[in-house]
């Protein structure tokens, strides 16, 4: 086995929480050796110092050799302490045995101590993939909101003209749309309203017909019931016809204005929307990478979550696979192609567009978008996930709090001296105030007894 190998095996084993001997093996070991007995019971004691171990176990002297790992540091500190007790006690030195058996151990405590990365570069590719994605979406909702923003100040900008149109002659077939015109803006929401009105009465129609031939009084009451339905349809299309077209220029296009603007605040929400998550999902590769440095202790601990985001994750990765290669192996469709046999004999060959050839491209596609999509999800969940877990598990936020209390708390007493200072103040200001005044009505008495003498 290369080195290479070995790392791997090695790091692999210290994630997943394995040792490579038994408790069993331990007794066999003092049997083999009884000058080495305390040394091997405090060997036996250091394994049992996790806290994955527990009371049932201890009862029943079985331990799991993947619950052998320090979950925190002070595990850490016993099973150290332990271990330098077992160093102590060694009466034979040859043990090649123990000495094997302990180092292990030793480098168990101190894989623990020591800080790892953890962060998988599959699922930065995602979430550097998702960016991407994410970038193209805020550009194509800016353009959408820059669009509509464009309509609007058009319509705005309206020249003030006037136009009715006959309901009979509302026809738009030979008009060009344009949204910086009055009139033809309303002409073809005119039209918009005749089709409907138009299509109602073909609705109608249609269930007349399925009427007269139903075949139990329960289809015919339900037809029946349709029917009233579209004409009560139509004839709100009718009044809306009359109410739209008897629009002076100043209500109808406040009435235009007031559908695209709701248009305009959907898109702007939405443009604020995926510039949230753009940022958010920008922001996260970092504090994953960060989050991602921990103690050997942090990561034995939660190894049993880790596993199960492994398996979201290899779930996620083989549907987003499975996608990509059902929309590779659709190239493997047959193109349509045409020979042309001239006169000459000559024959040409050539490929020719059809309806199933741009269904399959558009499939194609939306197969490559959805194992983007899925892809980019998987690698964000998970990433978050960590991230937050992390920042939560891995950091004392009590002194954060203390220290946020405490500010809290000088804040307030120092409002409320401000707040006193400027009680204080007001009280002075209407003390001198009154002074004032009875100063101004003493004089002002003075002045009338002086004049009345």
């Amino acid at each position: 086995m290369g080195f290479k190998d070995k790392f791997k095996k090695r790091r692999e084993t210290h994630e997943n929480g394995y040792v490579s001997f038994t408790q069993d093996d331990l007794k066999e070991g003092m049997k083999t050796n009884p000058a080495n007995e305390d040394a091997y019971e405090l060997l036996d004691a250091a394994m049992s110092t996790s806290s994955h171990i527990t009371a049932e176990d201890e009862n029943k002297q079985t331990v799991n050799i993947d619950d052998v790992y320090p979950c925190s540091e002070a595990e850490c500190d016993e099973m150290d302490n332990l271990l330098n007790q077992a160093k102590a006690k060694v009466k034979d030195p040859n043990d090649k045995f123990f000495q094997e058996r302990y180092n292990e151990l030793r480098g168990i405590v101190d894989w623990s101590r020591k800080k790892h990365w953890t962060f998988k570069w599959s699922l930065i590719a995602g979430c550097i993939l998702s960016i991407f994605i994410m970038f193209y979406i805020s550009e194509e909702v800016s353009g959408d909101r820059k669009s509509i923003e464009s309509k609007v100040n058009a319509i705005k900008n309206w020249e003030k003209q006037d136009t009715t149109i006959v309901f009979a002659e509302c026809n738009v077939d030979s008009l060009k749309y344009d949204i910086k015109s009055h009139n033809i803006h309303k002409a073809f929401a005119l039209n918009s309203i005749k089709k409907g009105y138009e299509r109602s009465l073909e609705e109608i129609e249609n269930y007349k017909h399925s009427q007269d031939t139903a075949k139990s009084d329960e289809q015919k009451e339900y037809y029946e019931k349709q029917v009233k339905k579209w004409e009560e349809t139509s004839e709100n299309l009718l009044k809306r016809y009359d109410e739209v077209n008897d629009m002076s220029f100043r209500k109808y296009r406040k009435l235009a204005i007031k559908e695209w603007k709701a248009d305009l605040r959907a898109a702007r929400r939405l443009d604020r929307i995926i510039w949230i998550l753009f940022i958010y999902v920008l922001l996260l590769t970092p504090f994953y990478i960060y989050s991602s440095h921990q103690y050997g202790y942090y990561i034995t601990r939660y190894r049993a979550e880790r596993a199960r985001l492994d398996k979201f994750q290899k779930i996620g990765f083989t549907f987003a696979s499975f996608l990509l290669g059902a929309s590779l192996a659709l190239q493997f469709f047959p193109e349509t192609k045409v020979t042309t046999i001239y006169s000459s004999g000559r024959s040409e060959t050539h490929t020719e567009s059809n309806p199933l050839d741009i269904a399959i491209m558009i499939l194609k596609l939306v197969l490559l978008a959805a194992a983007a999509c899925v892809f980019s999800f998987v690698c964000i969940y998970i990433m978050s996930h960590v991230t937050i877990t992390s920042f939560k598990r891995n950091h004392d936020w009590s002194k954060v709090a203390a220290a946020t209390a405490t500010l809290t708390s000088k804040a307030t007493e120092v409002a409320g001296k401000a707040g006193e200072v400027a009680k204080k103040a007001a009280a002075k200001a209407v003390e001198v105030a009154n002074e004032k005044i009875q100063e101004q009505k003493q004089l002002k008495d003075g002045s009338s007894k002086d004049s009345q003498m």
